[in-house]
């Protein structure tokens, strides 16, 4: 039986850009990419995304140099299916000079 990740909010705790505004990329491990955002320090993007999955699902987050188009790895997050029943949970994206923290919950 599937299983699926509610993503509930993304919220800019550090950006890379300081004092600037982050282009981010979020998606699945798998390249599927589901959101695209631009993100100031202290901002909170409502996501409102169902994700299925099977036992884990990795999430990537990226930010993307406007200029160039390159892709940085900000970090990724796994969500387990034992999570399942826990209610909200709040796992961080730590990398590349910036901080986010991701709400979600396993349903």
């Amino acid at each position: 039986m599937s299983l699926f990740a509610k993503l509930s909010e993304l919220r800019a705790v550090k950006t890379q850009d300081s004092g600037g505004t982050d282009e981010l990329s979020i998606s699945r491990a798998d390249g599927f990419q589901f959101k695209a955002v631009s993100m100031c320090q202290g901002d909170v993007v409502d996501l409102d995304r169902l994700l299925p999955f099977d036992g884990q699902l990795e999430i990537v987050l990226r930010e993307v140099d406007d200029q160039t188009d390159e892709m940085q790895d900000v970090g990724s997050i796994l969500i387990r299916s034992d999570e399942q029943g826990r209610g909200e949970l709040t796992q961080q994206f730590n990398g590349a000079g910036a901080l986010y923290d991701l709400t979600y919950k396993v349903i």
